[in-house]
C-alpha cells in the first residue's frame, strides 16, 4: 500500500501555544486544536497571535471535523477566527470544553455557527478515514482528552496536554487502560506533549497543594487574594470548599474568572450555596480575614485585575500590609519578566506575597520527564514526534525516546510548517510552508501586518515629528510660521531648544521655496525637502532619524 498519512503542524511545535495540527489521508482531513498565543509584542499593540489559515483553507473541502483536546486558549482560542475565515465543520470536544467553545463563539457573534459535538472518554467517532477515540487525561483543566486515532496506516496517539495521576478532581480519571491497550495492539505514531521534559521529578499532585493553601489562608490576617488561571476549575473548586470549611466568603474579580466559574457551575464541577459568593464591591463590608478574592492576572497581564490592584488602581480592592497574595499558577514561558515586575510591585505595597518559587502552591498540568518516559513505555510507538514545546523541549523529548529504545531514524524533531508524511516504514518531511502567524490587535480580528508592526517599532524607537504650515492655495504663499511638534524624541528639558532650532531649519527651506515662488513656480517637492532636512537635523543633534510628517494645509 503506497498511501501515506500527511501531518501539517501550524502551531505548537517549537513554541508554547497556538497548537494546531492537520491530519489527512487522500480523502479525509481532521484538525486537532486551533489555539492562539498571547503576544510578547503587547507594547506594540499586538495582543494575540493566531495561525495563518491560508494553507489550511486550501484543504477546506477535505476537512470534515475539528477535535479540541481541552479548553485552554492555546488550544481553542483561534477557533472563532478559523470559522470566520470560512471553515464550517463540526467541532468535537469534551463537555466542559464545548461550553468554553460555545462562549468564545458567542462572543464573536458566531453562536450556533457550527455544530458542537460532545465526546465521552472511550466513545469512538468515525470521520471518513479516521476513527477517533478520546481518552481522559489529567491536566490543569477538567475534561481534558488525549486522542487515539485509527487511520488506514495504523494508530496515532495524540496526548494533548497531560500529566500522569490516578485521580482527577472532577470527571473521568486518567484512562491508563486505553493507552496500554493501544500499545499492545500497535501504535504507528506517538505525538506527545513536551512542555515539562526538562523537569526530572514528578510534579506535585493537587492533593498535596490543597492542605498547604488551607494553612496559608488560615494564617492570613487580612484579605487573601489568590491569582490563578481561571480555567483551573479543580483548584478553584477546592478553594470554594476551603472557604466554606473556614466560614469565609469568596469574591471574584476579572471577567474570565467570573465566566469560567459560571461555566464550571453549569457543568456541575463547582458547587456553592447562594451565600458563598459575594460581589467584589461588597468585600469591604466584611472583616478582611473573612474574604478570599479570586483574581485574574497571574501572568502579569497589564490590564488584568491583579495588576490594577498592585498599582492601587482597582476601584474596590486596596491592599494593606496584613493582606496575603498567593500566585497559585505556573509561569508561561515568555511571561517571566511581566510576572516578576508584578510581584515586585506587590511587595512594594506591603502584603505578604507567596509564589511557587518560595512555597508549594501550584502543581503543573504537564508531565515531567519520568512521566513522559512512562507514556512512551506504555504506548510503544513505531515512530515518535514530540509536540507542544519550545525547540529545546522537542530535542530533549526526542533524546528521551531514544533512551526508551525507539530507533533514531524513527524519531523526528519537527517544527511548525514542516509537513511530514508517515508510512508503514517511513517518516519524512516532504514540504515546508512559511508565513505561519497572523498578529492581531484584539479579538475583533484586527490584523497587524508586518509593515504596520515595522512602523510602530520605528515610532517607538525614534519618535515622530510633525511640521505644520499653512499655505495660500492659489498663490502658494506660506501664511504662518512653521510649528513643530515632537513626540518620543528627547527629554522635556531639551525639547524647547531643539524645536526652536528645528524651526530655523524649516525657515531656511521656506526661503528657498519663496525664491522659486517669485519666479512663478510652486515647488511640489517642498514638503519632501522639509522632511529630509528635518531628519538630517535630528540625526545630527540627537542621533536619531525620527518619522517626520510635514503637513502643509492649503487654504
Amino acid at each position: 500500500m503506497n498511501q501515506k498519512l500527511r501531518i501539517t503542524p501550524y502551531g505548537g511545535l517549537g513554541e508554547i501555544g497556538m497548537n494546531c495540527m492537520l491530519l489527512e489521508t487522500e480523502t479525509t482531513a481532521i484538525l486537532i486544536d486551533c489555539g492562539l498565543m498571547f503576544s510578547e509584542l503587547d507594547h506594540f499593540g499586538v495582543e494575540f497571535v493566531i495561525p495563518n489559515f491560508s494553507h489550511l483553507l486550501t484543504k477546506k473541502e477535505k476537512i470534515k471535523a475539528i477535535f479540541a483536546t481541552h479548553g485552554h486558549e492555546d488550544h481553542i482560542g483561534a477557533l472563532p477566527f478559523l470559522i470566520k475565515a470560512g471553515l464550517r465543520v463540526p467541532v468535537y470536544s469534551s463537555q466542559f470544553t464545548s461550553l468554553m467553545i460555545r462562549e468564545r463563539l458567542a462572543e464573536s457573534g458566531l453562536a450556533e455557527s457550527v455544530p458542537l459535538k460532545v465526546l465521552h472518554s472511550g466513545g469512538a467517532v468515525t470521520i471518513g478515514d479516521f476513527t477517533v477515540t478520546p481518552a481522559s487525561v489529567n491536566h490543569s483543566i477538567i475534561d481534558a482528552f488525549a486522542l487515539l486515532i485509527d487511520t488506514p496506516l495504523g494508530k496515532v496517539v495524540h496526548t494533548g496536554d497531560f500529566k500522569l495521576g490516578n485521580s482527577a478532581y472532577f470527571g473521568d480519571v486518567m484512562e491508563w487502560n486505553l493507552f496500554k491497550k493501544a500499545g499492545s495492539e500497535g501504535v504507528l505514531l506517538l505525538l506527545s506533549d513536551s512542555t515539562n521534559v526538562e523537569h526530572t521529578h514528578a510534579p506535585n499532585q493537587e492533593e498535596s497543594i490543597v492542605p498547604h493553601l488551607e494553612e496559608l489562608i488560615r494564617e492570613a490576617e487580612g484579605f487573601v487574594i489568590v491569582t490563578l488561571f481561571s480555567s483551573n476549575v479543580g483548584r478553584v473548586a477546592n478553594l470554594f470548599k476551603l472557604a466554606q470549611k473556614m466560614g469565609k466568603k469568596i469574591a471574584l474579580t476579572g471577567r474570565s474568572m467570573e465566566q469560567n466559574i459560571r461555566l464550571a457551575h453549569e457543568r456541575g464541577a463547582i458547587h456553592f450555596d447562594g451565600g458563598s459568593i459575594i460581589r467584589i464591591d461588597e468585600v469591604n463590608e466584611y472583616d478582611r480575614n473573612k474574604v478570599i478574592i479570586l483574581s485574574t492576572g497571574c501572568q502579569g497581564e497589564p490590564r488584568s485585575a491583579l495588576n490594577r490592584i498592585a498599582h492601587g488602581e482597582h476601584a474596590i480592592v486596596k491592599l494593606r500590609p496584613e493582606d496575603t497574595v498567593i500566585f497559585s499558577s505556573s509561569q508561561i514561558p515568555g511571561n517571566e519578566t511581566a510576572i516578576s515586575k508584578l510581584i515586585n510591585e506587590l511587595f512594594k505595597t506591603g502584603p505578604e506575597v507567596i509564589y511557587d518559587a518560595v512555597e508549594a502552591v501550584h502543581s503543573s498540568g504537564h508531565a515531567s520527564r519520568p512521566e513522559l518516559k512512562k507514556m512512551l513505555e506504555m504506548v510503544k510507538p513505531k515512530f515518535f514526534v514530540p509536540i507542544h514545546g519550545e525547540y529545546r523541549h522537542l530535542v530533549h523529548h526526542a533524546d528521551l525516546a531514544l533512551e526508551c529504545g525507539i530507533p533514531e531514524d524513527h524519531i523526528a524533531v519537527i517544527e511548525n510548517g514542516e509537513i511530514f508524511e508517515v508510512g508503514p516504514d517511513s517518516l519524512q518531511v516532504t514540504e515546508t510552508i512559511t508565513d505561519l502567524k497572523i498578529l492581531l490587535e484584539n479579538r475583533s480580528g484586527q490584523e497587524i501586518t508586518k509593515t504596520l508592526l515595522k512602523d510602530r517599532r520605528k515610532l517607538a524607537e525614534t519618535g515622530v515629528v510633525f511640521c505644520l504650515m499653512t499655505r495660500e492655495k492659489e498663490s502658494g504663499r506660506i501664511l504662518s510660521k512653521p510649528e513643530i511638534v515632537a513626540k518620543g524624541l528627547v527629554a522635556e528639558r531639551f525639547e524647547l531648544w531643539l524645536l526652536e532650532e528645528a524651526v530655523k531649519v524649516v525657515e531656511a527651506e521656506i526661503i528657498e521655496y519663496k525664491k522659486d515662488l517669485r519666479q512663478g513656480y510652486i515647488n511640489p517637492n517642498f514638503p519632501e525637502q522639509v522632511r529630509i532636512q528635518l531628519r538630517r537635523f535630528f540625526e545630527r543633534n540627537v542621533g536619531k532619524k525620527p518619522v517626520v510628517v510635514p503637513l502643509v494645509m492649503d487654504v
